[in-house]
């Protein structure tokens, strides 16, 4: 969330699901989110990579700058 809020200057939550899944909101879009089922989300896995997260809003903010 922090690097979110450091490079694009948006504030992104933590929206809380079923047990052990997630969804990371900003702007009220979905931006990413932790799935799996209950037996990869058990051994830690199914985290989102948030430096791709960041920079695929990076280049959308980009594509949305270039197109106005």
């Amino acid at each position: 969330m922090t690097q979110i809020k450091q490079r694009l200057n948006i504030e992104a939550v933590c929206k809380p699901g079923k047990t052990g899944q997630f969804d990371v909101i900003a702007d009220g879009e979905k931006i990413a989110e932790r799935g799996g089922n209950w037996f990869t989300r058990s051994f830690g896995a199914g985290y989102p990579d948030l430096d791709s997260v960041v920079e695929r809003l990076v280049e959308k903010q980009r594509s949305a700058q270039a197109a106005s």
